[in-house]
C-alpha cells in the first residue's frame, strides 16, 4: 500500500511531497505515509505503529493529539475556521509569548517561519536603511531567497570580516537544526550580540526550532543572550500554520500600520492556530516541563552509545557518512522507532515520550 500511495502521490504532487525532506531522498527508499498520531506515537497508512522522534519537525512539544490542545481547536473551529479579522486570541498568545520572551515587547504573527523571517529581515532593512544580511552557511531561514551574505557558524572571525556600513542584521539559529543539531560555542552567542552592538546592526535570532523548545523564554533565556528581533514558529501554533516575529516596541512600531514598513497576511493570527498555540504555551508556563525533556534527551543519547549532538531535547546522531546514518534509520524503522529520514535534521522528545518509550528506544539501537 504505501508505494501504491507514493506512486499516486507523484501523479499529483511534486516530487510525491510537499516538502523535500519527505521524499526519504536522504536515506533512500520509499517515505512511509502517516495516517494518525496519539502521544508519542504515529501509525503509518498500512497499520504499522512506529514511536515517532520528529513530532513534526519539532511543533509537537506536548505530543501528538493532546487531549488539552485538540479541545481548544475543536473549541475555534466551531466558531469559525478564519475571519481576516482581530480577535481576541491574537491578542491572548501575543501577551503569553511578551512575558515569556524578555526581548520581546511586540509580536507579529504570520502563517509559517519562513514567513516570520522574511517580515523580521524586511524590518530590519526598512529601520536602518541598509539592504545586506549576514548569515551562517549552516543555518536555514526558510526558502525565500535573500542575498545573504555567509558566515562560518561559531566564527567570529569570519562574521566580524564581512560587518561594514551595508550590513542591516545579522541573523542566525542560536542552535543549528538543519546541519545535524550544533550548538553554540561559549561566548559564540555573545560575541555577536557585542559585535552587532560595536558596528550599529540589529542581530536576528532565528528561534522558529528552539523557541518554547529549549526552555519558556526561548534559546535567549537559555543561553542568556537578548538579540533585537526574534523570529518563532512550530510550537507557537502545536502542529497549526503558524509564525511569528517580535521585538522591542520602537523597533517594531516601524512595521505598518504604525510605520512604513509593510507587511500582511491573509491567514496571520488564524484563530484555530492561535487556540492551538494559548493552550500549549500555558502548558508550558510549568516550566518543570523543560527539566524532564532535558533529562530525557540527556540518559536517551548517553545510552544510544551513539555519538551525539544536543540542545535542550533536540538532538542528532552522527555517523561517518549519510550512507551510514541511511543504514541505521531502515534499522530502527523496521523496528517501529522512527527518527528524522536524513542526518542533517533534528529529532525531537516530546512531553507524551515516557521513560518506558525512552528506555525501548534505547534497547532498540543497542540491539540492531
Amino acid at each position: 500500500m504505501p508505494k501504491n500511495l507514493f506512486k499516486e502521490a507523484n501523479k499529483y504532487l511534486v516530487g510525491g511531497v510537499n516538502s523535500p525532506v519527505r521524499a526519504f531522498g536522504a536515506v533512500g527508499g520509499e517515505p512511509i505515509f502517516i495516517k494518525q498520531g496519539q502521544g508519542s506515537r504515529v501509525r503509518g497508512q498500512e497499520g504499522k505503529e512506529y514511536l515517532d522522534y520528529v513530532m513534526s519537525w519539532g511543533a509537537l512539544i506536548l505530543g501528538h493529539a493532546d487531549k488539552r490542545v485538540v479541545a481548544a481547536t475543536k473549541k475555534a473551529i466551531e466558531q469559525g475556521s478564519s475571519f481576516g479579522a482581530p480577535t481576541k486570541a491574537e491578542t491572548e498568545l501575543a501577551k503569553l509569548i511578551c512575558e515569556a520572551i524578555p526581548s520581546i515587547e511586540k509580536v507579529r504573527f504570520t502563517s509559517s517561519g519562513t514567513e516570520a523571517v522574511m517580515g523580521a529581515l524586511k524590518l530590519a532593512k526598512g529601520i536602518t536603511g541598509k539592504n545586506k544580511i549576514i548569515k551562517f552557511k549552516q543555518c536555514y531561514h526558510g526558502w525565500s531567497e535573500q542575498d545573504y551574505l555567509e558566515a562560518e557558524y561559531n566564527n567570529l572571525d569570519s562574521a566580524k570580516a564581512l560587518l561594514s556600513k551595508e550590513v542591516a542584521a545579522v541573523i542566525v539559529e542560536p542552535v543549528v537544526g538543519n546541519a545535524g543539531v550544533i550548538p553554540p560555542e561559549p561566548g559564540f552567542l555573545q560575541g555577536l550580540r557585542c559585535l552587532c552592538d560595536q558596528h550599529g546592526v540589529l542581530l536576528v535570532f532565528d528561534e522558529v526550532i528552539t523557541g518554547f523548545r529549549l526552555a519558556y523564554g526561548g534559546a535567549e533565556d537559555y543561553f542568556g543572550v537578548k538579540p533585537d528581533l526574534t523570529c518563532l514558529g512550530k510550537i507557537i501554533g502545536a502542529g497549526f500554520p503558524v509564525g511569528a516575529f517580535g521585538g522591542r516596541a520602537d523597533l517594531m512600531a516601524n512595521l505598518a500600520p504604525e510605520g512604513k514598513v509593510y507587511q500582511a497576511g491573509t491567514l496571520s493570527g488564524n484563530p484555530v492556530a492561535m487556540a492551538a498555540g494559548l493552550s500549549t504555551l500555558k502548558i508550558l508556563k510549568n516550566k518543570k516541563v523543560y527539566k524532564d525533556l532535558e533529562i530525557k534527551t540527556k540518559y536517551l543519547c548517553e545510552g544510544s552509545k551513539l555519538e551525539f549532538n544536543r540542545a535542550g531535547s533536540m538532538f542528532s546522531f552522527r555517523f561517518e557518512s549519510q550512507e551510514a546514518y541511511a543504514k541505521f534509520f531502515w534499522q530502527m524503522l523496521a523496528q517501529g522507532i522512527y527518527f528524522a529520514p536524513s542526518s542533517l535534521e533534528a529529532n525531537f522528545i516530546s512531553c507524551a515520550h515516557g521513560w518506558s518509550e525512552i528506555k525501548e528506544t534505547i534497547r532498540k539501537i543497542l540491539g540492531r
